[in-house]
């Protein structure tokens, strides 16, 4: 495992239409994080990082996280 920044990681799952930055929010749908369903910023990051495009889902944003992982 290595750490690295949310917003460049493929278990980062954002809005359909958000940009991938710093400041926009999504869920991560990393299986050993998803059940916390922790809603994080791009420029957060963890140990679980694995580098590859944000995944995309309605409702990834919202305040809890309401969209289902899609990977």
């Amino acid at each position: 495992m290595s750490w690295g920044l949310c917003r460049d990681c493929k278990w980062w799952q954002i809005e359909p239409g958000a940009p991938i930055a710093d400041q926009t929010l999504g869920l991560c749908i990393d299986e050993e994080i998803l059940k916390f369903r922790v809603r994080i910023s791009g420029n957060g990051g963890c140990i679980n990082f694995m580098r590859g495009e944000p995944a995309r889902a309605e409702g990834s944003a919202s305040a809890p996280p309401t969209a289902e992982a899609t990977r």
